[in-house]
């Protein structure tokens, strides 16, 4: 039943959120406007903040704040995050989440929210894109064997749209790294990814404005929202005669 709720309601969230109405709860993530932090937590020997990773070709991102159009209702020189990317298998980013001073892993919890959102700038070029979801980590493990969830969406739209993932939807990715197999707990949330397959040559994918957000209303309570509008429905209970 929850599943049904979370892929429905985010299914929705383009015109909850982007019409004015906006989620029950929401926490940012990666806004880009202080560039992309990256170092290595020595503990563990793992890098952390921003980096590439790679099964062919090349990849690179960087921030701009010019990107091929404006996101939608952004401030002007608002920095979003470029992916350069050209790959015949795939290649992408991850932000594993960092502290302050860079230098030690800081995982987040999640638990209270079901949907991660991020505007993203496509090509409608017909390549398999997937979001990756670092969750917890084997006790007392060194190197990266976070258990990592995933969700595929196509690159079948030009220019900004608003993209949300709910957690409900995503599935166990097994990449024989020795992670934990103990389900999507999110209290324990170490970071994203996002990455393609095979683009077909050379493309830039930009990205901005990542949250994670909670869609599901309080018992009882349906949110619609539409031209800005958000209408309120509270089941009540008839009293038979």
């Amino acid at each position: 039943m929850r599943s049904s709720r979370a892929t429905l309601l985010s299914a929705l969230f383009p015109l909850a959120l982007f019409a004015g109405a906006g989620p029950a709860a929401a926490a940012p993530v990666d806004g880009f406007e202080g560039g992309l932090p990256a170092g290595i937590d020595g503990s563990n020997g793992i890098l952390i903040g921003f980096s590439t990773f790679q099964g062919s070709g090349a990849v690179a991102i960087g921030t701009t704040s010019t990107p091929p159009a404006p996101v939608p209702g952004a401030a002007p020189g608002n920095q979003v995050l470029a992916l350069d990317v050209d790959t015949d298998s795939f290649a992408g980013f991850v932000h594993v989440f960092e502290n302050a001073a860079v230098d030690r892993l800081a995982p987040r919890d999640w638990s209270s929210f079901d949907t991660l959102t991020f505007w993203l700038y496509g090509h409608d070029s017909g390549a398999e894109m997937f979001i990756d979801l670092l969750d917890n980590r084997e006790p007392g493990s060194t190197g990266y064997p976070f258990e990592l969830w995933t969700a595929a969406f196509v690159d079948d739209f030009s220019g900004w749209k608003a993209m949300s993932i709910a957690f409900a939807d995503l599935t166990r990715k097994e990449i024989g790294n020795g992670a934990p197999n103990d389900g999507l707990g999110l209290t324990t949330a170490h970071g994203w990814a996002l990455g393609t397959l095979a683009t077909g040559g050379p493309r830039t994918y930009y990205v901005d404005d990542v949250r994670v957000v909670s869609m599901i209303p309080e018992p009882g309570t349906v949110a619609l929202a539409g031209a800005g509008l958000l209408f309120v429905m509270r089941a009540v209970r008839r009293r038979r005669p």
